[in-house]
C-alpha cells in the first residue's frame, strides 16, 4: 500500500514515531517518503508488498546494526538507519538521511543539460570517492551488488560523491538478495548465470560505472548493439553477458563506434581521456571480461584518479583544467587549442614510493602527497601551495602552510630553513624535506624567486 500523508510509523531500533509528510519518489522496490522524525526531516523508503519479504527485512535489519563502512568513505553512504513498520500493514521500510537534490546531480540530470557539467577535476574527484568508498566496503567484507549510475549523485562543483539505495549490500558470497544488478552494469558471469553477486563482479560493475562518468557511453555499445533492432533482454544478454566486446579493444575491432552522429560525442571524450586512463578501461573490458582475478581494484583506481589529479594544469589563456604531460612536453588546451607551457613538478618521495605534482598556480600540496591517511588526518589537510610573487610578474614560490619549518637545500648547495608563512622559489633541483618527505622541484624553471 502506498503511505498517506499524516501516517504515523513506528521506528523500531530507536522507539520513536514517524510522520510521514509526502511521497518524494518511487522505484521498482519501492516508494520514498518524506517523514518526520525526532531527529528532523528525514527520507523513508517503503518497500511495495512484493519486495516487503522476510529476507529483505533481515538484511535491513543487519545493515542498521552494522552500520556503514569507517571514516570518510562510509559517510558517502546513504545507510539504512532504522526499520520502519506500521502497525495496519505487513510493508517495511528503512529510514535514511535526506539528500538536498538541488547541490547533488544524477548523471542523466548532466546529460539533459539539467546541471552542470563536471570539470575534469570533479570527474577526478567523483571517480577518486567511488573507488575509495566501495573499496572500504569491499574490505568491511561486504559487496554492493548493484552499482549503477541510479545510485550516483555528486556535487558537479567539488565532486563529492553519496551513494544510494544501499539496502542490497550484503555480506560477500554469503547473504541472500533479490536484486542481482542493473543488466547493463552486471558482470559476464553473472549475466550468463555462473556465479552469485560477488565484489569481483562489483568490480565490473564499478569499472562500467566509471566508463559513463568519463564517456557518457555504455562500453559495449558500439556495432554490435547499433544492429540490432529491438533492444530487447535476449540482445541485452548477448552484448553484455555471451558475447560481449569493448568498444576501444585495441586487438579486437568487431564492436566500434558506428559512424552515426548519435555515436560521435562517445568517441570525442574518449579522445579525452588521459592515456593511463583509456589504458585502465582496456584492461577492465578485455582481459577483465574473461578473468576476474584480473579486473581492476578499487585501490588501482583510486590511486589513478589521485595521480591525474595532481598532473591537472589550467590553460593560462582560457583557464581550461588540462592534463599535463608526464614528459613535461608543450601542452595543447583541448578547449581553446593554444599553446599551454609546461609548468614545473614536485616529485614527492615517501615510503611506500613516489608521486608527481604538477606546479602550476593555485596547485595545492595536501597531507596525502606526504603521507598515508591515518585516524587523525585523512589526507585533506593543506602543507603547502603556490603563489604567485608579490611583485615580480611570472614569479611564483610554494607557500609553506604546515605549522613546521621546512628543511630547503637549493641548486647550489646552501641550505635554509623556511617557517610557515614564507614561500620557496620553483627552481629546478631545489629539495625540500616536509614531514620527513623529500620533495624535489624539477625542470622547467617557473619564474624568478619570489
Amino acid at each position: 500500500m502506498s503511505l498517506a500523508v499524516g501516517t504515523r510509523l513506528h521506528a523500531e531500533l530507536s522507539g520513536t514515531t514517524v510522520t510521514v509528510i509526502q511521497k518524494i519518489g518511487e522505484g521498482t522496490q519501492g516508494e520514498v517518503y518524506l517523514v518526520e522524525s525526532p531527529q528532523g526531516r528525514q527520507a523513508l523508503k517503503w518497500y511495495k508488498p512484493e519486495q516487503a519479504t522476510p529476507d529483505q527485512r533481515t538484511a535491513i535489519s543487519y545493515l542498521v546494526r552494522t552500520g556503514p563502512p569507517f571514516g570518510a568513505a562510509g559517510k558517502r553512504f546513504i545507510w539504512p538507519l532504522d526499520l520502519v513498520t506500521a502497525d495496519t500493514a505487513k510493508q517495511f521500510g528503512y529510514l535514511m538521511a535526506k539528500i538536498d537534490t538541488q547541490k547533488y546531480a544524477e548523471l542523466g540530470e548532466v546529460w539533459a543539460h539539467l546541471k552542470p557539467v563536471p570539470g575534469l577535476r570533479a570527474l577526478c574527484e567523483i571517480s577518486y570517492e567511488l573507488a575509495n568508498s566501495y573499496r572500504a566496503l569491499h574490505l568491511s567484507g561486504h559487496c554492493y551488488r548493484d552499482i549503477s549510475a541510479g545510485n550516483l549523485m555528486f556535487d558537479p562543483m567539488t565532486g563529492d560523491v553519496l551513494i544510494c539505495d544501499n539496502d542490497n549490500v550484503g555480506v560477500n558470497r554469503q547473504s541472500r538478495c533479490q536484486v542481482w544488478g542493473t543488466m547493463e552494469y552486471m558482470a559476464p558471469e553473472l549475466i550468463r548465470g555462473e556465479c552469485d553477486p560477488s565484489t569481483e563482479t562489483d568490480l565490473h560493475a564499478l569499472a562500467v560505472l566509471l566508463f559513463y562518468v568519463w564517456v557518457w557511453h555504455h562500453p559495449f555499445h558500439g556495432e554490435m548493439e547499433y544492429r540490432y533492432h529491438c533492444w530487447d533482454i535476449p540482445a541485452k544478454k548477448q552484448v553484455y553477458g555471451i558475447s560481449p566486446v569493448f568498444i576501444f579493444d585495441p586487438e579486437n575491432p568487431a564492436n566500434r563506434l558506428p559512424a552515426d552522429p548519435d555515436y560521435a560525442l562517445a568517441g570525442k571524450r574518449w579522445a579525452l581521456c588521459p592515456p593511463a586512463l583509456r589504458d585502465m578501461f582496456a584492461r577492465a573490458f578485455t582481459e577483465g571480461l574473461s578473468q576476474p582475478a584480473r579486473r581492476v581494484t578499487e585501490g588501482e583506481w583510486q590511486n589513478l584518479f589521485l595521480s591525474l589529479k595532481d598532473s591537472l594544469v589550467s590553460c593560462p589563456h582560457c583557464r581550461a583544467e588540462n592534463f599535463s604531460d608526464a614528459d613535461s612536453r608543450p601542452l595543447s588546451c583541448w578547449h581553446c587549442h593554444r599553446e599551454i607551457p609546461p609548468a614545473p613538478t614536485l616529485v614527492i618521495r615517501r615510503p611506500g614510493g613516489s608521486v608527481t605534482l604538477s606546479l602550476f598556480l593555485g596547485a595545492q600540496l595536501l597531507s596525502r602527497h606526504i603521507l598515508h591517511p591515518n585516524g587523525t588526518d585523512d589526507g585533506s589537510r593543506v602543507i603547502g601551495r603556490v603563489v604567485p610573487h608579490p611583485t615580480i610578474p611570472g614569479a611564483a614560490g610554494i607557500r609553506n602552510l604546515s605549522g613546521q619549518n621546512w628543511s630547503v637545500t637549493f641548486p647550489d648547495g646552501t641550505m635554509a630553513d623556511v617557517p610557515p608563512g614564507r614561500a620557496v622559489p620553483l627552481n629546478p633541483e631545489t629539495t625540500i624535506t616536509v614531514e620527513g618527505a623529500c620533495c624535489t622541484i624539477q625542470s622547467p624553471v617557473f619564474g624568478a624567486e619570489p
